[in-house]
């Protein structure tokens, strides 16, 4: 009996032993965490060849976005990639700069970054820890160097009107009660700003988004992204595309639509304005479209590679830039 009291003993002390253990070792895990929002970037020497989402042109020099809080400028029309100093490891979607030096790039976790130096220096400015709202932002606009919006997923939006010293949500002005998925902003004045949505929906400001109101346009699946420009007669024209390789024009701020036959089925996820007055977007498989100036014509082609593409800018006439799966890539006209 002495026995097996002290083998029960022996067995409680050695069960207690454990449970303590395991305690300390998750204490001392949770002590050693650290949210990625709250560290800064890695310096990698492949980081021009990761996964990048989004680029912007800051003046004469590119920034581009992604995995990991990675953000890489260039001087030099692409030739050579320096990497920023960035204050989040957390995914990066969209970038965006007002001017040559002030800059905001968002993504996972509702991170906001901002630069006041054209890109060399990001800190951060917001992340969804504080937010009424979870999710990632997947993409940004400024209408001025002190205003802005913010969008993402299940309707979030946030707003600031001091550069990003604070924001505010801001989901409540838009006409959106089904929480579709906000993709892409685009604007053309301070007044009007479009968000590119699920469904085959926009929505569309025109009192400096103090609004959003519903756009139905005649399609009912997503659009991944949106470009706007104010037309000769003052009339904003849009190009909406996405899921499908679906391409839908518009002459007169969303009023009507046109959809454009493109001849592909690979997704469209981004594009830019060119210099004539054309347009480039692209997307999955390596697709590239060209829409010509009027707004009605399409061209496709496909990269060497057939990766994944998120993203294009145009820094002259004859240079495209395409960032994505494979990272930086140039694309010849």
């Amino acid at each position: 009996m002495a026995n097996a009291i002290f083998s029960r003993h022996h067995a409680v002390k050695r069960l207690v032993s454990l449970l303590l253990g395991t305690c300390l070792v998750a204490a001392s895990a949770l002590a050693e965490y650290q949210d990625p929002i709250d560290l800064a970037a890695l310096k990698m020497p492949s980081t021009q060849q990761s996964l990048l989402l989004d680029a912007a042109q800051a003046g004469n020099r590119l920034v581009v976005v992604g995995e990991r809080g990675h953000i890489l400028y260039s001087d030099d029309v692409g030739q050579s990639w320096h990497q920023a100093d960035v204050a989040s490891r957390n995914q990066l979607n969209a970038v965006q700069f007002f001017g040559e030096q002030q800059g905001w790039a968002v993504g996972e976790d509702g991170v906001i970054v901002h630069t006041s130096d054209g890109g060399r220096h990001w800190q951060r400015q917001f992340d969804s820890r504080t937010a009424s709202t979870q999710g990632p932002l997947l993409d940004v606009a400024f209408t001025s160097q002190l205003e802005g919006f913010a969008v993402g997923v299940f309707n979030k939006v946030v707003h600031t009107t001091d550069g990003g010293l604070s924001w505010h949500p801001w989901q409540e002005h838009v006409d959106n009660l089904d929480e579709w998925h906000l993709f892409a902003l685009a604007a053309t004045t301070p007044d009007k700003l479009y968000i590119a949505s699920e469904m085959g929906l926009i929505f569309r400001s025109r009192d400096g988004g103090n609004s959003f109101d519903a756009v139905q346009s005649d399609h009912d699946g997503s659009f991944h992204g949106i470009l706007a420009r104010q037309g000769p007669d003052g009339e904003d024209q849009l190009i909406l595309f996405g899921v499908g390789g679906v391409v839908f024009t518009s002459h007169d701020g969303g009023d009507s639509w046109s959809r454009l036959k493109t001849d592909t089925e690979d997704g469209l996820s981004s594009g830019t304005w060119l210099a004539d007055g054309s347009a480039l977007l692209v997307g999955a498989n390596g697709v590239v479209v060209t829409i010509d100036n009027s707004l009605r014509l399409t061209t496709v082609s496909h990269t060497e590679s057939g990766l994944p593409l998120s993203s294009v800018v145009a820094p002259s006439s004859l240079q495209r830039i395409v960032v994505g799966l494979g990272g930086i890539v140039p694309l010849a006209k």
